[in-house]
């Protein structure tokens, strides 16, 4: 994924959201930004060239993490998991299994990345679909990544997956 993709990513996640978990380009472009030659961003496109799904992940550890719509984030010196930002699939896409394949390779990226783990935060009743994936929440979160946590309102939940 690159900046040409932001209007693709934009129109998608308008489609796949509720209103209040819409985020401006220019938090897009601020991930895309910081994450820069890891290739953690991908668009998974029809073959005529029409966008069907996209991930957006950054390394981060707690303390970096952004909050939703966050127009500013930070490349961290050490990463400790791979943060799952977003991940849309346009609702005529959902029975290809865009959403494993995308799963399957950020987990893929995190290992290459050397980080023991993936994290998430799972909205608009999403728990128990990453929960099959995979996913947990941990017994507790530190009090900056619960003020982050609430931008994303009150159902939100951050979950993680271990490798190691």
């Amino acid at each position: 994924m690159t900046p040409v993709d932001l209007d693709a990513v934009l129109a998608l996640q308008q489609r796949c959201y509720g209103v209040d978990f819409l985020e401006h380009r220019d938090a897009f472009a601020a991930k895309l930004a910081v994450t820069d030659g890891l290739a953690c961003c991908w668009m998974a496109r029809r073959d005529d060239g029409k966008p069907l799904a996209y991930a957006v992940s950054l390394p981060v550890c707690e303390d970096t993490l952004p909050a939703l719509d966050a127009p500013r984030c930070e490349r961290p010196v050490q990463p400790t998991l791979l943060y799952l930002h977003d991940m849309a699939v346009a609702p005529e896409a959902r029975s290809l299994g865009l959403a494993s394949r995308l799963l399957a390779r950020l987990k893929e990226r995190a290992l290459a990345l050397n980080l023991p783990q993936m994290g998430l935060v799972a909205v608009q009743g999403s728990v128990p679909y990453w929960q099959r994936q995979g996913f947990a929440e941990p017994a507790a979160l530190a009090p900056a990544l619960r003020a982050k946590l609430a931008s994303f309102g009150a159902d939100a939940r951050f979950l993680l997956q271990s490798f190691r």
